[in-house]
């Protein structure tokens, strides 16, 4: 194999990335019996994690090499200094740059990634051992058929709480020749506002009042969060390769999300059955199995091995996809209460704020007569996580 590793470089891109990490390690599970399990953390066991993909759809292609500790300290520990290429059937050779640290990205051109074409990763470590993937054919993918929501009750299945709010869904409509293997990455953005806008502050006890220059700017925000559960749906059993109304995320209305317009941007990826499995089985472990020690660890499912010892555990996986995308927007529904997150205002007196803490945000309701005062959690939009620049696709 140390022919595939030559002194080249791949044209890479730097650009910041959020690690994907401890999504494997000893915790992923096959399916069993179910049964409490008793952890022998004496000894800490760092099993090698490789992450990677080819997304046809993708600007960036990424591999993501680590070492998981585990049970008792689950920690990223990234492998720097790796050698990282993908290889096609045809010969082809991508050589991936170390982005950041255990992170080896590529920018790949699209019309470089062809359907029926199978690829496998190769990875040489800094001690010289080296792992493979299995070969993994890129095959074409259905667009989006629909995203929509109906209006419906929930239970919060922490608190027991009755909720209302938004159930969104995704229709599926492919060709039999297609894959039935499918799985859904979820993006979500909203727009929202501070509670009240800044007329003006105080820095200090002298409560000289001071005119905020970006006062509007503050009080309008949008927030973007990726959203972290696994949404996997297979027609394998069907005699068509159709589905309708499977169950993505669902949104209460105890959020600001619903307040003024909310957007959810779905991208949708065919599988092969084992990548299919694979993260079927990550969803158990980590979503539905209520933790790590609710099963006892079976053999990890993964595509990764090295070639020159069969009995090394290899955790992670490296699979090939084609995305298709789409967005929905949902305006503010009239007939749907939006409770949002409340922030309550008093109005300033000397005793109770006049001593800070500072800055003190001040807001004059005019209409009310009253001088309104809060936590700044009501004034910055932007203490709230997000950002008072409007995305370039909203509406």
């Amino acid at each position: 194999m140390n022919n595939y590793f030559k002194n080249k470089r791949g044209s890479g891109l730097a650009n910041s990335w959020r690690s994907f990490v401890l999504i494997m390690g000893l915790g992923f599970i096959v399916a069993g019996c179910i049964e409490p399990y008793e952890a022998d953390i004496e000894e800490e066991v760092k099993v090698l994690s490789i992450e990677g993909s080819l997304i046809k759809g993708d600007d960036i292609q990424r591999v993501v090499v680590s070492r998981t500790t585990t049970l008792s300290y689950q920690q990223f520990l990234p492998l720097r200094g790796c050698q990282v290429l993908v290889i096609d059937d045809q010969g082809n050779e991508f050589v991936y740059d170390e982005n950041f640290d255990g992170t080896y990205t590529l920018a790949i051109p699209d019309d470089q990634l062809i359907f029926g074409r199978s690829y496998q990763l190769r990875v040489r470590l800094p001690d010289g051992e080296e792992y493979i993937s299995s070969l993994e054919t890129l095959k074409s993918g259905a667009e989006v058929d629909s995203v929509y929501y109906d209006i419906e009750n929930q239970v919060d299945r922490f608190t027991g709480e009755d909720l209302l709010g938004l159930q969104f869904y995704i229709d599926l409509k492919a060709a039999d020749s297609i894959s039935r293997y499918y799985r859904w990455k979820l993006t979500e953005t909203y727009e929202y506002t501070a509670s009240a806008p800044v007329s003006y502050y105080f820095e200090d006890p002298g409560l000289e009042p001071i005119i905020l220059e970006n006062a509007s700017e503050v009080f309008r925000c949008w927030k973007t969060n990726n959203l972290p559960t696994l949404f996997l749906s297979s027609t394998a059993n069907l005699t068509v390769n159709e589905k309708k109304k499977i169950p993505l995320h669902y949104v209460s209305t105890i959020s600001d999300r619903l307040k003024i317009k909310y957007s959810v941007f779905v991208e949708q990826f065919t599988l092969s059955e084992n990548a299919y499995n694979y993260w079927l089985n990550s969803k158990v472990s980590t979503q539905e199995s209520g933790g790590l020690y609710t099963q006892q660890p079976g053999t990890p499912i993964s595509n990764m091995r090295n070639p020159n010892d069969s009995t090394e555990i290899v955790v992670g996986f490296f699979w090939t996809s084609h995305k298709t995308k789409q967005r929905l927007f949902v305006p503010r529904i009239m007939d749907l209460p939006v409770i949002g997150e409340v922030c309550e205002l008093a109005e300033f007196n000397i005793t109770d704020h006049g001593e800070g803490p500072f800055p003190r945000y001040i807001y004059e309701d005019q209409v009310r007569g009253q001088i309104l005062t809060g936590s700044p959690f009501c004034f910055i939009c932007t203490l709230k996580g997000g950002s008072t620049d409007k995305p370039d696709f909203w509406e």
